[in-house]
């Protein structure tokens, strides 16, 4: 699926699976690989091939679920209906072998802005002003009923326009929709993932619960609670997938 609004480059778009192991430049390689294209037009492009999917998800992916591609693109484009900002989506490719899902890729335009990980070097970036405007931004997100599904600070990437940061969302194949309004527990919960930094976890959540007119300190302890169940959840994983890796 390429965008309209760029059919002009569909055949470069279409060709990236058979050239991404030897070209592009590579940003980001970890489960999933991250790599910058330029089209013969000039146009820059980020193109994203999720990891390899396990049997179960190639069988999902083929039948009954969308892709993580083709869910990046589709919920970009809601974002944007919505009024939030996010790179422009320009495509996805989802690729099979016998039937079955392999590879999917996700292309959109470029973001060169920094992303919100200066906080956890200097939480009071800006006079703390980065801090206040992110988590302002994060309670209209869930007033619109939008839940990202990863709220890292690395996914919200920043620009200051004025006396105000406006800020752009990535990474948001996970992300859910709901209808509004959403309850506090689900939002409170959404923000487990802002940071493992314990003292900057307390400050943004109290910038939000602030925000929404809920007691700062009872947002703030059910946070760390959710936090800190999440990384013993984790861990157990960890460690079950260490010793099935040692019994092979």
């Amino acid at each position: 699926m390429v965008n309209d609004s760029y059919s002009h480059i569909a055949s470069f778009i279409n060709s990236i699976p058979s050239v991404f192991d030897t070209e592009g430049t590579l940003i980001y390689e970890s489960r999933n690989i991250v790599k910058r294209f330029m089209a013969p037009d000039g146009t820059p492009l980020i193109v994203k091939r999720y990891k390899f999917p396990n049997l179960i998800q190639r069988f999902a992916y083929s039948f009954y679920r969308p892709s993580k591609a083709r869910r990046a693109y589709e919920y970009a484009l809601r974002l944007l209906d919505l009024g939030i900002d996010t790179p422009q989506p320009i495509a996805y490719i989802e690729q099979k072998r016998n039937g079955l899902f392999t590879y999917g890729y996700f292309i959109s335009a470029v973001n060169n802005n920094p992303d919100c990980r200066v906080l956890r070097t200097d939480p009071q970036y800006d006079n703390g002003k980065l801090a206040h405007d992110l988590m302002t931004f994060i309670v209209r997100l869930h007033e619109l009923g939008v839940m990202h599904g990863d709220t890292n600070l690395s996914n919200f990437l920043y620009e200051k326009r004025g006396a105000h940061y406006q800020f752009s969302v990535i990474d948001i194949n996970r992300s859910q929709f709901v209808t509004p309004p959403v309850s506090q527990s689900q939002c409170l919960h959404n923000l487990i993932r802002l940071t493992h930094i314990i003292p900057l976890l307390h400050q943004l959540v109290g910038i939000y619960a602030a925000a929404r007119g809920w007691n700062p300190d009872e947002s703030i302890a059910k946070v760390e609670a959710q936090l800190h169940h999440f990384e013993q959840r984790r861990k157990i994983k960890h460690l079950f997938r260490f010793w099935r890796k040692s019994k092979k």
